[in-house]
C-alpha cells in the first residue's frame, strides 16, 4: 500500500504531462481491468490453507464492550476527536494541493515526489509503533501520534522554501504511521474484541466523514477569502489540543485499566 503511494503520484504526474488528466484516468482504469483484477483472480483462486496453529497464550481479561455501550460512553468521543485528525488534516491539504503548490510556487511533480517521503516514513514508524506497543501498551501512546501531526500543520503553514514539502511530509508520515497501528491495536485494549468488527465500523464511517468534510470546509473558508495559512496553523493548534486531550484520556485508562476498574460500561 505504502509502496503505490510512494510511487503512483508520481507516475500519474508523468502521465499526465504525455496524455494529459483525462487521459491518465483512462490510463488508470485500463490497468485496473487489465492487469490488476486478472492478477488478483488469480491469486485468490485457490484457497490458502495454514500449516500450523499458532497456540493460544494467556490474555488480560477486558470487558467485552457492545457497540450500544461503545456510543455511550464518553470516552470514545474524547478519543474520536484525536484519531480523525489525520483524515480530516491529510486529505485536506492532499486535496488543496494544486492550491497550495500555487501560493507557494512550487513545481507540483516536486510535491508528488514527496509522497515517497510521505510512505517510507509512514512505514518506519509503523513499523517502530507496533514494536512500542507491544513493549507498551497502545492506550499509552495515545497521546504521541497528533505531535508530528501539528508540527506538519505548522510547516506547511509558514515555511515557504520547497524543502518544506519533504519536512511537512515526513513530519505527516510519522503521524500516519503512529496512528494507522495504534488505531488497529487501541480499541481491542480498552473495549475488547467480541465486538470489535461492529465498533470499527462506526470509528471508520466517521473517519470517512471526517475525510470528506475537511475538503468543502476550507473549501469554502477559501472562497470566502480565509487565508489558506492560517486555517493549516489553526489545524495544527486544534491538533496540539487533540494531543492534550489524548494525554489526558491515557491517564485515565491507563490508571483504570491497571486497577481492574476499566472498562465497566454504565448499563441501564
Amino acid at each position: 500500500f505504502h509502496v503505490g503511494s510512494a510511487l503512483l503520484p508520481f507516475l500519474f504526474v508523468l502521465v499526465a504531462g504525455l496524455v494529459g488528466w483525462r487521459g491518465s484516468w483512462f490510463v488508470c482504469a485500463a490497468f485496473i481491468l487489465v492487469v490488476a483484477l486478472p492478477l488478483v483472480c488469480a491469486l485468490v483462486w485457490k484457497e490458502r490453507n495454514p500449516q500450523s496453529e499458532a497456540q493460544p497464550r494467556a490474555q488480560r481479561a477486558v470487558k467485552q464492550w457492545t457497540r450500544a455501550e461503545v456510543l455511550r460512553d464518553p470516552t470514545f468521543y474524547a478519543i474520536c476527536l484525536g484519531v480523525l485528525a489525520p483524515a480530516f488534516v491529510g486529505t485536506t491539504i492532499f486535496f488543496h494541493q494544486v492550491y497550495l503548490t500555487e501560493l507557494r510556487g512550487w513545481p507540483l511533480q516536486l510535491f508528488a515526489s514527496g509522497f515517497a517521503v510521505l510512505s517510507a516514513t509512514t512505514m518506519g514508524f509503523a513499523l517502530l509503533a507496533g514494536w512500542l506497543i507491544d513493549r507498551f501498551s497502545a492506550v499509552q501512546l495515545l497521546p504521541l501520534f497528533l505531535l508530528p501531526l501539528a508540527l506538519a500543520c505548522f510547516a506547511a503553514a509558514y515555511l515557504t522554501a520547497p524543502f518544506a514539502i519533504f519536512v511537512f511530509m515526513a513530519l505527516l508520515g510519522i503521524s500516519y504511521g503512529f496512528s494507522s497501528t495504534l488505531e488497529g491495536a487501541m480499541w481491542p485494549e480498552i473495549y475488547g474484541t467480541a465486538h470489535l468488527g461492529a465498533i470499527r465500523s462506526v470509528v471508520v464511517a466517521v473517519m470517512v466523514l471526517a475525510s470528506a468534510m475537511g475538503p468543502g470546509i476550507t473549501g469554502y473558508l477559501i472562497d470566502a477569502g480565509v487565508d489558506y495559512a492560517l486555517q493549516l496553523a489553526l489545524m495544527g493548534v486544534y491538533s496540539l489540543a487533540a494531543a492534550l486531550l489524548m494525554w489526558r484520556v491515557s491517564r485515565k485508562l491507563t490508571r483504570g485499566l491497571a486497577a481492574g476498574i476499566f472498562p465497566a460500561p454504565d448499563r441501564p
